[in-house]
C-alpha cells in the first residue's frame, strides 16, 4: 500500500491534537464531577426546628471525603500540565495523573463496602431542633465521584501511552530552521529531543 508524499504529516497531526484535546477533556471533566461530589450531600438527617419547620440536613462530599476538592484542583493542574511538558516529561505526568486517580477510584470503593453512611458521628443539626428517624444515604455523590476517578485514571493512562502521539502545544510557535542537529552524542541528542519537546525513546522521531 502506497501513500503519496506528505499525506502522512498532514494526517497525523489532526489525530494526534484530538488525542491531547481528549485528554484535556477527559481531565477537565473529571474535576467538574469531583467539584459537584463535594457540595452534594451524601448523607442526610431530617429534623424538626424549634418552630415545626421539617428541614433536612446531614453532611457533605467535602465532610465526608476531604480530598475531594485538593483533587479537583490536581485535576485542573493537571491539564495544564499535560499542556505544557512533551515527550518523557509528559509521560511521567500521565503517570502521576493515573496514579491519582487509581487512588482515588480506590477510595470510591471503599465507600461501597464501608457505607458512606458510616460517618461515624451524628448529623449536625442546629440546637433545639429535634432530629426524625435516621440518616438516610444519598448516592448521587459517591457516584459522581466514582466516576470522576475513573476518568482521570483513563486520561493517565492515555498521556502515559501515547504521549509521543500528541504534539507539544509550544511546537508551533519554533521557526522551521530552529531546529537543533542531531548530535552523534546519544546523551546531548536525548536532551535535544527533550527540548524540542519529542520522546527520545520513540523511534519514529528519528
Amino acid at each position: 500500500m502506497t501513500t503519496e508524499p506528505g499525506s502522512e504529516t498532514t494526517a497525523r497531526p489532526a489525530r494526534s491534537k484530538g488525542l491531547l484535546w481528549s485528554v484535556v477533556l477527559l481531565a477537565l471533566v473529571a474535576a467538574g464531577l469531583m467539584w459537584g461530589a463535594s457540595a452534594l450531600t451524601w448523607v442526610g438527617q431530617r429534623y424538626r426546628t424549634p418552630f415545626g419547620t421539617e428541614v433536612t440536613g446531614g453532611f457533605t462530599g467535602e465532610d465526608l471525603r476531604p480530598e475531594l476538592v485538593p483533587m479537583a484542583l490536581a485535576a485542573l493542574a493537571a491539564v495544564a500540565a499535560v499542556l505544557a511538558t512533551g515527550g518523557l516529561f509528559r509521560r511521567v505526568v500521565g503517570v502521576l495523573i493515573a496514579v491519582a486517580g487509581g487512588l482515588l477510584a480506590w477510595r470510591a470503593a471503599q465507600l461501597y463496602t464501608s457505607g458512606w453512611f458510616a460517618t461515624g458521628k451524628p448529623a449536625d443539626v442546629p440546637p433545639g431542633s429535634t432530629p426524625i428517624g435516621e440518616l438516610s444515604s444519598q448516592p448521587y455523590g459517591p457516584l459522581l465521584m466514582a466516576a470522576g476517578a475513573l476518568l482521570l485514571f483513563v486520561a493517565g493512562l492515555l498521556v502515559a501511552f501515547r504521549a509521543g502521539r500528541m504534539p507539544a502545544m509550544g511546537a508551533k510557535y519554533s521557526a522551521p530552521g530552529a531546529a537543533k542537529p542531531r548530535s552523534h552524542d546519544p546523551e546531548r541528542q536525548m536532551w535535544n529531543d527533550l527540548d524540542a519537546g519529542r520522546d527520545p525513546t520513540d523511534e519514529q522521531d528519528r
